[in-house]
């Protein structure tokens, strides 16, 4: 059939169908879809765009107290929970530049990156006081052996501080260091 117009006589119009909309143009779902696995694969694979900047570091990785190659820091990493050190006794204990977190006791004190993950280093060697003397915040270097110790141990050690006896108690074990195998790196 035909159609009059004005014009005059015209064939029927050629009908076009339209084309059905996804919603959004493909090329904005592709490029969803790359930023979507390039976020899964930074997550995966530890990727830092940004060079380290402004990330906060794993305190293990830098603690630098380490047992036969393995990080003591964070203590449940190490031991599993609890913080049981035990495990590693009988074993060379190295710390480097390690901040002093506490000074209790002439013949000790506590070792590691926070109150809650440290590791309490006895000093030994020659009888009498203890020619060492470090300060909160002071970094040092040693190398020592881990030890089992008794729970008595703790309340010795660390008398008067129930919580700090009570975290000794719990790792049941310690580093005994000689005083010659000791020295403070940065105050």
């Amino acid at each position: 059939m035909t159609d009059v117009h004005p014009e005059g006589l015209v064939a029927d119009p050629a009908r076009v169908r339209a084309r059905p909309r996804l919603g959004a143009p493909l090329w904005l779902w592709a490029i969803i879809s790359a930023v979507c696995s390039l976020v899964a694969v930074a997550a995966f694979v530890r990727w830092d765009p940004l060079g380290g900047a402004g990330t906060t570091p794993d305190p293990g990785a830098s603690s630098g107290l380490t047992v036969g190659g393995t990080s003591l820091l964070p203590l449940e990493k190490s031991s599993g929970p609890g913080g049981d050190l035990s495990g590693f006794a009988g074993r060379t204990v190295t710390a480097e530049g390690v901040a002093v977190q506490s000074v209790p006791s002439d013949e000790g004190f506590w070792l590691g990156t926070a109150a809650d993950e440290r590791v309490w280093v006895r000093l030994v060697g020659q009888p009498g006081e203890s020619p060492f003397v470090a300060a909160t915040g002071d970094r040092v270097s040693l190398r020592g052996q881990m030890v089992a110790h008794p729970e008595s141990f703790a309340a010795r050690a660390v008398p008067g501080d129930p919580a700090a006896a009570a975290l000794l108690s719990r790792q049941r074990a310690h580093v005994e260091v000689d005083r010659s195998d000791l020295e403070i790196v940065a105050p």
